[in-house]
């Protein structure tokens, strides 16, 4: 069809659509039924799209370009006079593309790409820590966060001045309850890890707790850090390559109780069943017959699949310098002692390929709240925000008191909260936003509650006001939106006026065809069949079946019951020169070829009959027929509209640009 033929110039010529109002000091290179482009905008475009490194676009000259261009401005001028761009669905598909485009230009980079290294870095690692946490609230008041300061630096003191070691001190004064013995919901006692964390990599800790303790050397304590928890202090203990997801197999023997003796009787047994091993002796056999693990020692001891974070630090430990395969030496846990085989792990990849995983995981996290914080900041300076944080301050206690009546009751005093681009919201606009916010009905209305909406409605507010604004402050977005724009309007005008129009013209394609015959004409053909052979010792005696008068499926029946795979292998139609590289080497005259050679394969060609050069029929041809048909149609279209609509070129810029 003609949009198939053209694919090329047509992407092209879409990508030029994005061309506004030029600036003031900018020459207008062509007028479009009123329309103003200035040379600068159409430069641009045509360099943008001559030039590409990966795909390698067909160069067109200046003056092709123009005159693609001029049509192609042309049809989406009809598309808006007939009101293609008031569609409701033109509207929905533009606002779905311009909600992606512009998700780049909502985010802080600088931000994002130093989250994204960080984690990348991180993800080479598995950490150990302690931790001693004391809890605070995120909305805590500045006396309750001094205090929890006071405490926790207290503690840290204590450890720097050797008072006590780290898990006696998390043992004694952590809010975190794993630090201290406890039973559970089911009346299991848990011993206490007085803080031990066990290992963990990137993405398995809140983000200010993973950001220091990947920071912090082994052997040393961090400064307090603040999560949504409340205030930690970090003690890392080990750093290890990352083990990643793994699986593994182990044999486990239980130590009857914690004595010397029996650990020392479980060891020279593990030592003699890891000696066994190593000479060559089957794991899952061994396994089965000395493992003390009901749940997988019929199954060769495998585990389902883990990460670090989820099993006791010590074996993690001593399986972490595995490679698939190998066995770890005999060691212990507090479930007994162990020999792990490796079964599989993961490697970290590239950036690039990780890149997909690492951008999901920090969107799903917290770290998706340092990105907003950091755009939101960015947006304040940028559109000159400022507040009186006192009138929150004031209106506070009246949306509290008057939660349920707000509908009913008005404010003495409609005050400014704050203002950004010389637009200034007041305590009124805060109230409304606050009515239409969602909110449980079972919610208490808090101070808390209050702040944190205002929050919200600041970068809500900020956010709509930069995205209203990317059109004029990134020329990139903004031809890239008129891309879209216009090129949706011209797929769906030329799909009516052109496309679709000559499909469904049928007795219009006849009457082309019967005045274009000679146009559509077979060369000289053959019809044949294509025997391939994939056995070179069968060739010879599939000619010989073939001399033999054997039908074709007889011929395939007998050769390919012999194999898995089919031997010989058939293809029969009419063909021209040039279709195929074996028809080409045949001799072409009815009968039985000789062995052809072709791309390492062996092929018999039958030629049944030689066609000589005749007129294509319509049917033979109708593909051929719509897609001149449709450049027919679009010449005549544009004619049209060029009668219809004024084109003004500036002379002087344009024999500037050839």
């Amino acid at each position: 069809m003609f949009f198939m033929r053209n694919f090329r110039k047509f992407i092209a010529v879409l990508t030029i659509s994005a061309v506004f109002t030029p600036s003031i000091v900018a020459q207008t290179l062509v007028t479009v039924a009123g329309e103003n482009i200035s040379t600068e905008d159409f430069m641009s475009l045509y360099n943008k799209n001559n030039y590409s490194e990966n795909d390698k676009i067909e160069s067109i000259s200046v003056e092709e370009y123009f005159n693609l261009f001029v049509n192609f401005k042309l049809k989406v001028k009809e598309a808006e006079n007939l009101g293609y761009d008031q569609d409701a669905q033109f509207i929905k598909e533009l606002e779905g593309y311009r909600t992606q485009l512009a998700k780049p230009y909502l985010m802080d980079e600088e931000t994002s790409r130093k989250l994204i290294n960080e984690a990348y870095e991180n993800m080479h690692y598995d950490i150990r820590a302690s931790h001693i946490l004391i809890t605070l609230s995120e909305f805590a008041k500045d006396k309750d966060t001094i205090a929890a300061w006071n405490k926790i630096m207290d503690i840290r003191q204590k450890f720097l001045n050797k008072e006590a070691a780290f898990a006696d001190l998390a043992y004694k004064y952590s809010d975190d309850p794993s630090a201290r013995e406890r039973v559970n919901g089911m009346g299991v006692t848990i011993p206490a890890n007085n803080g031990d964390l066990g290992y963990f990599s990137s993405f398995d800790m809140v983000y200010p707790f993973e950001h220091v303790a990947f920071k912090t050397q082994i052997g040393d304590i961090s400064m307090p850090v603040r999560s949504k928890f409340g205030y930690h202090l970090i003690y890392v203990t080990d750093k290890l390559p990352a083990l990643g997801e793994c699986q593994v197999a182990h044999l486990i023997i239980r130590v009857p109780t914690h004595t010397h003796a029996d650990s020392v009787k479980t060891m020279k047994k593990l030592q003699l069943l890891y000696d066994r091993l190593i000479a060559g002796e089957d794991f899952n056999t061994i396994v089965k017959n000395n493992s003390d693990d009901e749940s997988s020692r019929d199954g060769g001891g495998v585990f389902s699949p883990f990460t670090p974070n989820q099993l006791d630090p010590t074996f993690i430990k001593n399986i972490s310098p595995l490679q698939p395969g190998e066995y770890s030496k005999p060691f212990f846990t507090i479930y007994g002692g162990h020999i792990v085989k490796m079964i599989r792990r993961t490697n970290i990849k590239s950036l690039e390929e990780e890149l997909p995983t690492i951008k999901r995981k920090i969107s799903q996290s917290d770290r998706a709240n340092i990105e907003s914080v950091a755009l939101y900041n960015r947006l304040k300076k940028e559109h000159d925000f400022s507040e009186i944080r006192e009138n929150l301050e004031n209106l506070t206690p009246f949306i509290v008191e008057n939660y349920q009546r707000l509908d009913s009751v008005s404010l003495a005093i409609d005050s400014p909260m704050f203002s950004y681009d010389n637009e200034t919201v007041y305590q009124s606009d805060f109230i409304s936003y606050f009515k239409d916010t969602p909110f449980s009905k079972r919610m208490k209305c808090t101070e808390q509650l209050v702040v944190s909406t205002y929050e919200k409605f600041v970068n809500e507010t900020l956010l709509s006001a930069e995205n209203n604004s990317l059109e004029q402050k990134h020329q990139d977005f903004r031809l890239l939106m008129g891309e879209y724009h216009d090129g949706i309007l011209l797929f769906n005008i030329n799909n009516d006026m052109v496309w679709k129009k000559a499909v469904m013209d049928t007795v219009g394609l006849k009457t082309y065809y019967d005045a274009h015959k000679d146009n559509y004409v077979w060369d000289k053909r053959v019809k044949a069949t294509i025997f391939t052979i994939d056995d070179s010792d069968s060739v010879s005696t599939v000619r010989k079946e073939l001399l033999n008068g054997t039908k074709d499926v007889e011929i395939l029946r007998r050769f390919n019951a012999r194999s898995s795979h089919p031997i010989v292998t058939k293809e029969e139609r009419s063909y021209e020169k040039g279709d195929n590289p074996v028809i080409d080497k045949a001799k072409w005259k009815t009968g039985i070829s000789k062995n052809i050679k072709s791309n390492g394969k062996n092929h018999i060609v039958v030629i049944h009959e030689v066609l000589e050069p005749r007129n294509k029929s319509f049917d033979e041809c109708r593909g051929l027929v719509t897609s001149d048909y449709q450049t027919v149609l679009d010449s005549k279209w544009i004619s049209e509209l060029k009668a219809k609509y004024d084109v003004v070129v500036n002379e002087q810029e344009y024999n500037k640009i050839k």
